[in-house]
Formats: structure tokens, sequence, C-alpha cells
């Protein structure tokens, strides 16, 4: 009976822990799978996982990486004043609040290329509430910003031209309602 006993016993923990095996591959592939970077922390604020994407932006593979301090990992400055940024995943495990970075934030990579970025970090709690980690999001925002900036030269152009300029422009509805009239003429 004892025996048993013994090889259920052996036979429930077997299964307990491909379980526990099944989710973390779960969990590992979900975040290698997510198309923003993810680097997630101890609550030492060591890294513990960097996905693919943190990886490319970053320059720092996965096993180098972990157990590094965050800050060595993830060096982020003011874009223009070039002031070192606090970090929001060390706000987020001290505070254990959800936390978003400020604009015009630049990361460092290991090789020195920089790369504007938006992120924002969250603590990891354990099942009992304790914050036992961190988790940091953050994607390239360089295109997004490039076309910001080409749409303000281009409004820049347009107000120059048309509301400017000494050509008198005006624009009609179908009707032949007068609808615009630029700056000069509006006298």
């Amino acid at each position: 009976a004892a025996i048993v006993l013994l090889g259920r016993q052996i036979r429930v923990r077997n299964a307990v822990a491909q379980a526990a095996a099944e989710q973390g591959e779960r969990l590992r592939t979900t975040l290698t799978s997510i198309g923003d970077a993810v680097i997630t922390t101890d609550v030492r604020a060591r890294v513990t996982h960097l996905n693919p994407v943190a990886q490319a932006l970053t320059g720092w593979g996965n096993e180098d990486a972990v157990g590094q301090p965050l800050e060595r990992v993830f060096k982020i400055v003011n874009e223009s004043t070039r002031a070192v940024v606090a970090n929001p995943a060390l706000r987020a495990l001290e505070e254990g609040v959800v936390v978003g970075l400020a604009n015009h934030t630049v990361l460092l990579a290991r090789d020195g290329t920089e790369y504007p970025i938006d992120d924002s970090a969250a603590p990891i709690r354990c099942r009992e509430g304790a914050i036992v980690g961190s988790v940091l999001v953050f994607r390239d925002v360089g295109e997004r910003r490039s076309q910001e900036l080409r749409l303000a030269r281009s409004e820049a152009l347009y107000r120059a031209i048309v509301e400017d300029g000494s050509a008198l422009i005006c624009r009609y509805r179908q009707d032949g309602r007068l609808t615009f009239v630029n700056e000069p003429y509006r006298r």
C-alpha cells in the first residue's frame, strides 16, 4: 500500500512539474513573440530576459544581458539635453505603479546607435501581491518622428505660401460660394 501511495505521489509531482514547465514555455514564447521590445528584471533591477526586439535595439544578447543591472543594458537619455533619464522600470519597482516615459527619450545601444523610443514599465507581482520584478516595454519611434517632422515642415511651407504669400489665393465651393481667402486679402 505504501508503494502504491508513493507511486501516486510521484506521478502527481511529475504532472505538476510538467504543467509548470509547459506554462513557463508558453510565457517565454509569448515574450519572444511580442512585436515591441520587452525586458524583464528581478526585484533588484537585474535583467532576467530580453526578447529578440529588445536584443536588436539594445545590442545586447539575452545571454550577455541576464544578470546585468538594467541601467547598463537599457541606457536612456533626453534627446536634446543628453541628460540621463530616470529609468521607468526602477520607479515601477520602487513605487509599484505603471510608469510611462517622457517624450524625446533616446536609447543608447551597446554599439552607440541611438534610437528615439517610447516606453512604459510595470511591476511584476507574485500571487500574494509582492513585487518580484518589472517588465519594460519599448519601441523605436524614429520613423514616426521623421513623419511628424516632415508634416511640420510641410505645414510651415503651406503657411509661408498660402497665408503669408503676396498672391491672391481663394477657395470656392461647387455652388460658387467663397470659402477661403488668404490673409493679405482678408481685409
